[in-house]
């Protein structure tokens, strides 16, 4: 979703491996240098991700022989962002489309500047939410 010039763009906090049903039992011990761990944990923040997934992930694709810089986890992870910010944007539209009918059902008229910018809060959105159903789409 394409931020408004108004908003700050997300950043994107690490996150975790996909969580599953039973916790990882096995655990890897590696030895760094105090520069690689530094390159390793600066990658992983590149992408948003912990540095034990990131480890992870990029071990288990040269593993299976898959391209490291496709992780197909980042994929689904950016488009579930992109959910959520459509999400969160959608509540703030559903704010102001009840301000609009509080203010219609108590006899006054809204600004007509108000009613645009709510038709336009609800066409970005939808647009968001297509876009990120799209990007879903094509990561199965």
């Amino acid at each position: 979703m394409t931020a408004a010039a108004d908003e700050p763009i997300a950043v994107r906090s690490p996150r975790r491996r996909f969580h599953e049903p039973q916790q990882r039992q096995r655990k890897l011990t590696v030895r760094l240098s105090p520069f690689e761990e530094a390159e390793i944990k600066t990658a992983a923040t590149a992408r948003a991700q912990t540095a034990a997934r990131f480890v992870a992930a990029t071990a288990l694709a040269a593993a299976r022989s898959i391209d490291a810089a496709v992780d197909p986890d980042d994929h689904l992870d950016r488009s579930l962002d992109e959910l959520a910010a459509a999400r969160q944007q959608t509540a703030r539209v559903g704010n102001n489309l009840n301000q609009i009918a509080r203010e219609l059902n108590s006899g006054g008229l809204p600004h007509p500047a108000d009613l645009v910018a709510a038709l336009a809060a609800v066409r970005t959105t939808v647009t968001a939410i297509d876009t990120a159903a799209v990007q879903l789409l094509k990561g199965r």
